[in-house]
């Protein structure tokens, strides 16, 4: 019997702190502070980050919430230093090595400390498309060391919808991205559901290339970031890490159903990462219920329930401690999950998250082949890879 083939479709990279000083062009570069607070001595970890762009500046130490963040990824870096050495070290040659150790064929990169430069508000949108296209191009020269096994989501900026697609179209007609990517969260006051972003999905409609929302953490400079309510208050940590994801993905879902973009861009392909799928059920029949009971008084209403626009639209992301996904099974089927392990991150179950999944007993073995490589290939467009 042969292997089970895997498709991780969001493996981080560790993007060097210094490259945005090396590569941003000016006016940008000067504006642009991204460099390492330091660790305390004798510790791994780098301790945080600091972060300055257009004059607006902020410490991202480890406080409150990232308390246990550092706790946690000190701990884990020293119990699998290898970890530590993709932190420190991020070769596409390590890269691949995890990905043989855990079982991975093809790993498609999001960003890591790129996150902290998107999800600010109020600064030139000229600005945050300089800063994706470094990353971008940080990405596909990563993923030259084989194409075959590493792909790369384009990053754009939210900040102006036509810079993103030209972004999106750059990344993908001449970079070869696997999708395009933005995070969760309104920056700018920006709701997915405004016409604001109707060029950005237009592009990745004609591009015919998915879409993926990831996030939201660490955005003080952006004002649509819930956690800014627990700031100064005491043991809010496990609040922030508890409700954060999934309060995004449920508004991500909603905007996008419930304002008509899936229903202006019928073939719009979306994925939600590293939010789990337990909660999937409870959200669409919540809103399934609303539609009912209150479409016939809303101008413009949904011609169809919100539940077929999730069937035909989205795609969900399960990692290993998802158990609760077979309850998305049993009201949607498994079609649409896709999944991850989050390497190289300090809480991700590297190398033990496939061998995890496969471990599953809530889950048949068609359930697993389709959400390790079946489901993936359909969605990135790869239908001609050989499958398990």
């Amino acid at each position: 019997m042969s292997r089970q083939k895997v498709i991780d479709c969001d493996v981080h990279t560790m993007e060097p702190l210094d490259l945005w000083e090396k590569n941003l062009p000016e006016p940008w570069r000067s504006k642009t502070t991204v460099r390492a607070v330091p660790a305390k001595p004798g510790e791994i970890d780098q301790g945080g980050l600091e972060v300055e762009i257009d004059g607006q500046h902020w410490p991202l130490y480890y406080s409150g919430d990232l308390e246990l963040v550092a706790a946690q990824g000190k701990a884990r870096m020293v119990e699998t230093p290898e970890l530590a050495e993709a932190t420190v070290n991020p070769t596409p040659e390590l890269y691949l090595s995890a990905m043989d150790e855990e079982g991975i064929d093809i790993a498609v990169l999001m960003p890591t400390f790129a996150f902290f430069l998107a999800r600010v508000d109020n600064i030139d949108p000229e600005h945050a498309l300089a800063m994706a296209r470094v990353f971008n191009d940080y990405a596909y020269e990563f993923c030259q060391a084989n194409p075959e096994r590493l792909k790369f989501w384009a990053w754009v900026p939210p900040h102006d919808a036509n810079l993103a697609a030209s972004e999106a179209r750059r990344c993908v007609q001449q970079l070869g991205a696997a999708g395009v990517s933005m995070t969760k969260g309104a920056v700018n006051g920006k709701l997915l559901s405004d016409d604001f972003f109707d060029p950005l999905w237009a592009e990745i409609v004609r591009l015919d290339v998915p879409f993926g929302l990831h996030g939201l953490s660490g955005a003080d400079l952006l004002a649509d970031n819930i956690a800014h309510r627990y700031h100064g208050h005491e043991d809010t940590g496990f609040t922030i890490h508890s409700i954060l994801a999934p309060f995004y993905a449920h508004t991500s879902v909603a905007e996008l159903i419930f304002g008509g973009v899936l229903e202006r861009f019928p073939t719009l392909k979306i994925l939600i990462m590293e939010s789990d799928t337990g909660w999937v059920p409870w959200l669409l029949q919540r809103m399934d219920e609303k539609w009912e009971t209150y479409g016939p008084y809303q101008p413009n209403a949904l011609p169809k329930p919100p539940s077929d626009y999730f069937r035909r639209n989205f795609y969900m992301v399960t990692e290993p401690e998802d158990e609760l996904v077979h309850y998305m099974i049993d009201k949607f089927g498994d079609s649409n999950i896709l999944f991850s392990g989050d390497y190289p991150h300090h809480d991700s179950a590297w190398p033990n998250a496939v061998s995890t999944l496969l471990a599953a007993g809530h889950l048949s073995e068609q359930n697993k082949q389709n959400i390790l490589w079946n489901n993936g290939q359909q969605f990135f467009g790869w239908d001609s890879l050989k499958s398990a």
